[in-house]
This record gives C-alpha cells, sequence and structure tokens, in this order.
C-alpha cells in the first residue's frame, strides 16, 4: 500500500493561537502560584495573632507568675506584626487606651477618645467580615477578650499580581500580533515591488522589438482589412507598453494631477469593450459626471478601475450581463460606485476579498482587487470597500479618491492634459 503523504499548513490563527495558549498557561500559573504564597503569608499571620493572643492569656491570669522573658519575647513580636490588629472586650467594644490595644490601624493620638473610639470600631467591622475573630480565654474557657485583624498591605498587593500579568501579557500579544502584521505587510510590499519591477524589466525589450515589427507590416502591407487588423495590434502593443510603465511604477512615489475622472473611466470602458466575451452580452451602462475632477495618476488609476470592470466581468455567468458605472463627488471625494449582476461573494468570504492569492476562481493568482485597493488606498489616499454582495444577485464595489480643490481654477491654468 502506498503511504498518502500529509501535508501540514501552518497558518497565521496557529500561531496567534499557539501564542495565546502560552500566554494563557503563565497567567494561570501565576495565579495558581500567588494563590498559594497569599494562603502561607495569611496562615502564618493568623499564626502570630493566636501567639499574641497566647500573649494576653498568659498576662491576664492573676494566679500564674509571669516570666520576666515573656516581656523581652513580647517586645521582639509585636513589631514583626505588619497587619491591621485591634483588641476588644468579649462584646467586640474597644478596649481603652485604644492606641495601646491595637496595631496598624494608623490612629491619630491627638484624636479625642470618641473619635478614637469610633475610628476603632470602623475598622472592627470591616476585619470582622475578612476573618473571624481569635478569642482570648483563661484557664476556665471565659471568653476574656477577642482580637481582630486583617491582611497585610503585602497580601493586597500581591493579590494584583496575576491580574497585572494577565494585562501585560495580553498587552504584549497585541503589540506581537500588530508587529506580525506590519512585517507581513512590509514583506507583501517588498514581493510587489520585486514582481513588479521585475515584470516592467521583462516586458520593456520585446515591445521595443514589436514596434519595430510592427512598423515593417505597415510599410509593406496593403488592403483595408490588413491594415485594420495592424491597427488593433498596434493599440494591443500600446496597451502592453502601458502596463509596463504602471508595473515600473510599482514601489515608487506616483505623480499625482488633478484629473478630469470620466475621460479616464470611458478610456478603460472602450478598451474592454471590444474584448469582452460575448457569449455573456455584457451590457455596461455608464453615469459619469463630467465636472468631477480629483488628485490621480492616470496609469494607475484606469490600471485600477480596469481590475474592478475585470472582476464584474469575470463574476457574470449567465447573460445577460450588466455592468453599471456610477461617478459621483461626494464631499471631498470622487465616488465610483461599480455594480454588477453577477454569482456575487459569499457572506463568509467578503472580509477576505483583499487579501493577496484570495481567489474563488479556477484559475487567476488573486491579486487584482488587491492591487486595485493598493493602488488606491496608498498611492491616491482613498478609499476601495465592498458596499455589498447578494450571493446570485449582485455586487457593488466603492472607489473613493480625493476631489481636486478648486478644478474650475485648475483647467483655466491649463493644468490638466
Amino acid at each position: 500500500m502506498r503511504r498518502l503523504a500529509v501535508r501540514y499548513v501552518v497558518r497565521r490563527w496557529h500561531i496567534y493561537t499557539l501564542v495565546g495558549l502560552l500566554g494563557a498557561s503563565i497567567v494561570v500559573v501565576s495565579f495558581i502560584v500567588m494563590q498559594a504564597v497569599i494562603r502561607e503569608i495569611v496562615l502564618r499571620e493568623r499564626q502570630s495573632v493566636h501567639f499574641y493572643a497566647e500573649m494576653l492569656r498568659i498576662f491576664a491570669d492573676p494566679m500564674r507568675e509571669t516570666d520576666p522573658f515573656l516581656f523581652v519575647l513580647l517586645d521582639y513580636i509585636v513589631p514583626t506584626i505588619a497587619f491591621p490588629v485591634a483588641v476588644t472586650d468579649p462584646q467586640g467594644e474597644p478596649l481603652y487606651p485604644y492606641v495601646q490595644n491595637t496595631l496598624n490601624l494608623g490612629l491619630d493620638s491627638t484624636w479625642s477618645a470618641e473619635e478614637q473610639r469610633q475610628y476603632v470600631r470602623r475598622w472592627i467591622q470591616k476585619m470582622a467580615q475578612e476573618f473571624p475573630p481569635v478569642p482570648v480565654v483563661d484557664a476556665r474557657g471565659v471568653e476574656l477578650a477577642r482580637i481582630y485583624y486583617s491582611t497585610s498591605e503585602l497580601v493586597r498587593w500581591i493579590r494584583w499580581i496575576p491580574y497585572v500579568q494577565a494585562l501585560l501579557v495580553a498587552a504584549l500579544l497585541l503589540v506581537g500580533w500588530w508587529s506580525l502584521g506590519l512585517l507581513r505587510q512590509a514583506e507583501e510590499s517588498r514581493l510587489w515591488v520585486a514582481m513588479a519591477k521585475e515584470a516592467a524589466h521583462q516586458l520593456g525589450t520585446p515591445l521595443s522589438s514589436l514596434l519595430g515589427w510592427l512598423e515593417l507590416l505597415r510599410q509593406r502591407s496593403a488592403g483595408l482589412e490588413l491594415q485594420e487588423i495592424l491597427h488593433e495590434l498596434g493599440r494591443d502593443i500600446e496597451r502592453l507598453q502601458s502596463v509596463a510603465i504602471r508595473f515600473s511604477q510599482i514601489g515608487a512615489q506616483p505623480q499625482l494631477a488633478p484629473e478630469p475622472v470620466a475621460p479616464l473611466i470611458e478610456e478603460v470602458v472602450a478598451y474592454l469593450q471590444r474584448r469582452l466575451p460575448r457569449s455573456k452580452r455584457i451590457l455596461i451602462e455608464q453615469e459619469l459626471d463630467p465636472a468631477v475632477v480629483a488628485v490621480l495618476n492616470r496609469e494607475l488609476f484606469a490600471w485600477a478601475v480596469e481590475n474592478l470592470l475585470k472582476n464584474a466581468v469575470e463574476a457574470i455567468e449567465r447573460p445577460p450581463g450588466r455592468i453599471r458605472l456610477r461617478l459621483t463627488a461626494a464631499g471631498a471625494v470622487a465616488r465610483l460606485e461599480i455594480c454588477d449582476n453577477g454569482r456575487g461573494i459569499p457572506s463568509g468570504m467578503q472580509r477576505r476579498i483583499f487579501e493577496p492569492g484570495f481567489t474563488t476562481k479556477r484559475r487567476g493568482w488573486g491579486l487584482g482587487l488587491t492591487l486595485a485597493q493598493r493602488i488606491v488606498e496608498q498611492y491616491h489616499g482613498g478609499r476601495l470597500y465592498l458596499k455589498e454582495s447578494i450571493p446570485g444577485s449582485r455586487t457593488v464595489f466603492i472607489l473613493e479618491v480625493p476631489l481636486a480643490e478648486n478644478p474650475r481654477r485648475t483647467l483655466r491654468e491649463g493644468s490638466l492634459p
């Protein structure tokens, strides 16, 4: 039996998922460790409170002779208690003098006795909600006092560490995701530029040769039909020269100038109409405002419109086909709406249509819409987006580029070709 080789393709979401799981694991482990540390600290604090209660019980026993060493031990132990402590009577009322029967409450000795008592009582209410008090009982089991306590500031700070770590990990993941996106865009840009420059270079030499051979054929040929064929052949060679120029401008900052938009669109439509598949019976309707003047690069803008029109033509599967172009001025932008009655784009694929290499066709590189978006948004400062797409009904793309500030003055000064 032949073994089937399984090829596993690593995609970006695989990497994001792996990094996300790693970050979540770090946060969970940190949370577990911090909880263990907090439990250990709280246990030691409770042991200190019990030791303090035992010392108070010994000092309160009148029948027992107090060892002077216990006073020395108490003097060493009490300063190590770094958390709030309050000693009360069996009913939970603060014991006077309040300063001597409390630790780490921030009690001000300059306050009046009533102010100190109310302040300690508020503390006791908060501490009772956190931990049950530790009773001080004598040898007969009679409750002499109660010790209320709370966690230290150290514990409160440690409790926030996992949440701070979670925020930092989330921030690092977001920065990493953003950085990977920038690296991918930079890599795609370098690939675009390299492919475009190489294509322009490869087209240059054969085009020059074709122009020479075409001129010889024109001089030696006779007959109206042959001359018409040579004329169309010449137009196609000029078109190839235009394509070479377009590719050579990728990667460089294009020269932009105020241009009337309608004639450019009409030129693209006129070129494509003679090359439309007759079986689809496609009708291109144009509703173009001749007064719209935008800041454009003629070659690149025409290229973007041509790619959108070709995409619309390829989307039409059943005759009769219909493509509608509508050019208007909308605020500060020239807006071109391209609507076709093609097969449409499924909703699950609409967000990916501008990704390089994405295509729903059996043939093609999936670069037409990506290139058009790059021309419109990066080179013209405009916007190209999918307005709507209803499978089996229609698809509408919107192309927007900035309008010229004062087209009438520009036309009068002769800046437009």
